[in-house]
């Protein structure tokens, strides 16, 4: 490795190791914090069921980890481990049966509004036309909605089970090519399988849903290249695959940075920019085909990538210190006050987003964005439950549903944090694996983005495979190792009391 590919590396670690550590902490606090306003019996009653299911849980990955070391036929138990996967799902929509709230409900609605040849939510100051990012989303409901008018939402969560499940298979074949180890590879899938986030949100109508499946494509399809195994030629692919993902949730232009900031760190620095060029075009030319064709058919009446309110207000939201950078009331009403006039709404925004950061004082200005940071990314089911469910009574205790599947949650992924944060300090991933440093490099860009604007934990669940990925970098050699003595320690004590009883 180049002195250049080290030092970026080096540097990209050691920013992750203090940001993970805050989530990590954030994380924990979280725990307690779902807890602190139930009544003691309650508390006990969530603790001891969750820990219940924690333990099931972890027996469950017992018996994989002895079905691994005992099998050579990983095909065997990747089809077991999906067939857990789609089962779960199944019964998680099947007995959690709730409508869309919230925003959801509203993006479902136009959906069937589209279904019915009625456009007006896409044009004028209608919601799809004030957040045109929404667009494509709605419009997939709505070919749902009029295929199958009576069960359209038992069908759009069927379609999040597959294609949920189909992420656990990729999720496999990522963690394959980047360990270089299908046992990895099995490990990841099994995490992703029972992973609470990614079982909760097949009840959500989100485009979250859609697009991972294509980011996860596109990423396995750009390490196969990267790695060698793939000419250049399939950048096309993984940038089409990426850009049929942004047309349902439009932060792909991260992973597109990442690509590139990765092509130049670390590959052939000869073919970067005729890579680059590919992979920008590629992504561009699908949704400029697709809102040619929304725009021509009056079916819109904005860009897909600048609708009626000005993507400022987004920031302007994220600067709001009152609120930890989430929505309020306040901030929500500018476009109305100014009568929906974008230059007006953008330029009102900008301005307050300037005194806002200019007159506070940066003692106030670090701590507000180190408490944004903490927010977006330290809620261990990526804030599923509050957009798909209402209030649930389970065994009779004035705790719910969501805070049961939360709690749970948030114990899961606190632990699965501290897996990643030991993998930060394994020299031998960021130094020598260097295809790992791609999803440093995307999460540090996604960080980056939901510390500019709004903050909804909802935003950081598309980027949460990278956890799971991550979850398997530490050195698995000293980790059995250390397991491994610490069996030998304590057969050998027990065998001196036996000795000492004989």
């Amino acid at each position: 490795m180049d002195l250049i590919k080290e030092r970026f590396s080096i540097f990209v670690n050691i920013s992750l190791r203090l940001l993970f550590l805050l989530v990590l902490l954030g994380s924990i606090g979280l725990s307690f914090a779902v807890l602190i306003k139930l009544p003691m019996c309650d508390i006990v009653s969530v603790v001891l069921v969750c820990s219940a299911v924690l333990l099931v849980t972890i027996g469950g990955g017992y018996l994989t980890y002895k079905y691994i070391k005992l099998n050579k036929n990983y095909k065997i138990i990747l089809l077991i481990i999906l067939a857990v996967a789609f089962i779960i799902r199944l019964l998680w929509i099947l007995l959690v049966d709730v409508a869309p709230i919230s925003d959801f409900r509203v993006i479902y609605k136009a959906g069937g509004q589209f279904a019915k040849g009625n456009y007006s939510t896409f044009k004028g100051t209608g919601y799809i036309a004030r957040f045109p990012h929404l667009t494509i989303t709605s419009i997939y409901f709505g070919i749902i909605q009029k295929i199958f008018t009576h069960h359209a939402l038992l069908v759009v969560r069927l379609i999040n089970i597959a294609l949920s499940t189909f992420n656990v298979y990729m999720l496999y074949l990522i963690g394959n090519e980047l360990y270089g180890s299908k046992k990895k590879g099995l490990w990841i899938a099994f995490l992703s399988s029972i992973f609470p986030p990614f079982i909760i949100y097949n009840l959500i109508t989100c485009s979250e849903n859609l697009a991972m499946p294509f980011f996860l494509a596109s990423i396995y399809i750009f390490m196969l290249v990267v790695k060698g195994k793939k000419g250049s030629k399939w950048l096309v692919i993984s940038a089409l695959l990426l850009s049929i993902g942004n047309l349902f949730r439009m932060v792909g232009p991260v992973i597109v940075v990442a690509y590139i900031l990765y092509l130049i760190v670390y590959w052939q620095r000869k073919k970067v920019v005729k890579a680059s060029l590919s992979i920008i075009l590629t992504f561009l030319i699908p949704l400029y085909i697709t809102n040619t064709v929304l725009l021509s058919q009056g079916i819109t009446e904005y860009p897909l990538w600048k609708g009626r309110e000005p993507a400022i207000t987004s920031v302007l939201r994220g600067t709001n210190l009152k609120s930890i950078g989430t929505w309020t009331v306040e901030d929500s009403e500018i476009p109305k006050r100014y009568n929906n006039d974008y230059k007006a709404v953008e330029d009102a925004s900008k301005a307050i987003i300037k005194e806002r950061l200019t007159t506070t004082p940066v003692y106030k200005l670090i701590p507000f964005y180190i408490a944004k940071f903490i927010g977006e990314w330290s809620l261990g089911d990526f804030a599923g439950m509050s957009w798909c469910t209402d209030i649930l009574e389970i065994l009779n205790t004035s705790a719910d549903l969501t805070t049961y599947v939360s709690f749970y949650s948030q114990i899961f992924y606190v632990i699965m944090l501290l897996f990643v944060y030991r993998g930060l300090f394994n020299k031998k991933q960021y130094l020598e694996n260097k295809e790992i440093n791609l999803f440093y490099i995307i999460f540090c860009g996604y960080g980056l983005l939901y510390l500019i604007t709004e903050l909804q934990q909802r935003y950081a669940y598309i980027i949460s495979f990278v956890f799971v990925i991550l979850a398997f970098s530490f050195n698995e050699e000293v980790f059995m190792r250390r397991l491994n003595r610490r069996n030998i320690l304590r057969e050998t004590k027990a065998n001196n009391k036996n000795i000492v009883r004989g």
